[in-house]
C-alpha cells in the first residue's frame, strides 16, 4: 500500500501545476464500513483504485470495445494516489481520491489485449462559455453559472480544455457580442493566448422558469465540436446550475468520445512512411525529434541519414496512414508529397 505521505505530495503538486493528464482519474468517490475504520480504509483505497482504473480504460478506449477490458490488478498500474477529502468513524470511511496511473504499463496491456485506444491530444481547446438568462448576456461578466460549471470539470480530459479566467487581457480580446457572433478573428486573438488555434463557443440559453438549458456550439475550423445544439431538461431534484454542470460534463464527454474514434491507435497492422526532412541546421533535427515523441501515432523511427541540411527518416505508424499524417500535422510536421517520396516540413507553432 502506497504510503500517505507519499498521496499527499502528489496531491499538493498536482494542484500546483493543474496540468491535464489523460492518465490520472480525479473525483473518485469511496464509502466502506468494516469491522474498523482502519480495515475500512485499506478497503476503501484498494477499492478506490480499482473503480479508477476501470475509468481511465473506459476513458482511453472505443465503448465497443469495454465490454471485454482487461481484468488487470489495479494495484500494479497504480503511480500514486492522493486523498483530497476524507471522514471517518470507528467502522466506516469515505473519501474522495485522485489516482494517477503509469502510463506505459497501462498502454502495454492494452497493447497486448487487442484493444485500439487513444491519447491525450497535447494541443488545447480554449472553451468560451456565454449564457443568456434572466435578461441579460454574460461572459466575463459575473455572475456567470455556466463559465462555473465548466471551469469546475476538472483537467483530466483526453482534448484538453482551457477555461480563461476573464481578467482584463481576456476582456479586451474578446467580447460577449463577438463570441456570439463567432468572430474569427477574436477567437483565434484568444486561443493566440493559450497557444491553440483551437477555439469554441458553447453558448447557453436558460429557460425563463430554469427549467431548460439550450446550448449551441461555435468554434473555428478544425476545432473540434460534437454537435451545433442540443438541448437539456432539468431532472427531477435537479437545480439549474446542477443542469448546467451536466450539461458541461456532457459536451466535454462528447468532444473526447468524437477525439477518440477518430484517433485510436490500433496496432494489428504497424505501417512505415518514409520522409525527408528539410533542415536549417541542428536546432531544427532536435525541434522535430521533440514534435516526433509527441505523436502517438509514431511508434517508433529509424534515422537512415542526418545532415546539416537533411534528415531521412522511416516512421513506424500504427492505424490508418491518413490518421497518422494528420496528427503529424497537428504537431507541426505535415507531410507532402512530391516527386515520389514524402517531404516532412516542419513549421513554427504558437
Amino acid at each position: 500500500m502506497l504510503s500517505l505521505l507519499l498521496a499527499t505530495a502528489f496531491g499538493q503538486a498536482a494542484a500546483a501545476q493543474g496540468v491535464p493528464d489523460a492518465f490520472t482519474v480525479r473525483g473518485v468517490e469511496v464509502d466502506v464500513t468494516a469491522t474498523s475504520a482502519n480495515d475500512a480504509k485499506d478497503q476503501a483505497l484498494a477499492d478506490g483504485q480499482r473503480q479508477a482504473f476501470r475509468q481511465l480504460l473506459e476513458r482511453l478506449t472505443d465503448p465497443a470495445d469495454h465490454a471485454r477490458l482487461p481484468n488487470a490488478d489495479a494495484e500494479n498500474y497504480v503511480r500514486d494516489f492522493a486523498i483530497d477529502q476524507e471522514r471517518t468513524s470507528s467502522v466506516r470511511y469515505m473519501a474522495t481520491l485522485t489516482v494517477r496511473f503509469k502510463p506505459a504499463a497501462v498502454k502495454t496491456l492494452l497493447r497486448q489485449a487487442g484493444i485500439p485506444f487513444t491519447e491525450a491530444r497535447s494541443r488545447p481547446v480554449v472553451v468560451l462559455p456565454v449564457l443568456s438568462a434572466e435578461g441579460r448576456t454574460a461572459l466575463w461578466d459575473d455572475p456567470n453559472p455556466w463559465r462555473a460549471a465548466w471551469a469546475g470539470l476538472g483537467g483530466d480530459s483526453l482534448v484538453p480544455l482551457v477555461i480563461p479566467p476573464g481578467d482584463p487581457t481576456d476582456v479586451q480580446t474578446i467580447s460577449v457580442q463577438q463570441a456570439l457572433a463567432a468572430d474569427p478573428g477574436s477567437m483565434a486573438a484568444e486561443g493566440a493566448r493559450w497557444r491553440t488555434a483551437d477555439v469554441m463557443v458553447a453558448a447557453a440559453t436558460l429557460s425563463a422558469d430554469s427549467r431548460r438549458l439550450d446550448v449551441t456550439l461555435s468554434s473555428l475550423p478544425g476545432t473540434p465540436a460534437p454537435f451545433d445544439s442540443v438541448a437539456y431538461d432539468l431532472q427531477p431534484g435537479e437545480n439549474a446550475d446542477q443542469m448546467m454542470a451536466r450539461a458541461a460534463r456532457d459536451v466535454s464527454r462528447a468532444i473526447d468520445t468524437g477525439y477518440k474514434q477518430a484517433n485510436l491507435l490500433r496496432f494489428g497492422h504497424p505501417q512505415s512512411l518514409a520522409a525527408l526532412v528539410p533542415l536549417t541546421g541542428l536546432d531544427d533535427w532536435l525541434t522535430v525529434r521533440e514534435r516526433l515523441a509527441r505523436v502517438p501515432q509514431v511508434q517508433s523511427y529509424d534515422l537512415v541519414s542526418l545532415s546539416r541540411v537533411e534528415a531521412a527518416l522511416v516512421l513506424h505508424v500504427v492505424g490508418d496512414q491518413d490518421k497518422a499524417k494528420a496528427a503529424l500535422a497537428n504537431a507541426g510536421l505535415p507531410m507532402e508529397w512530391a516527386n515520389g517520396y514524402w517531404t516532412m516540413r516542419p513549421i513554427a507553432q504558437r
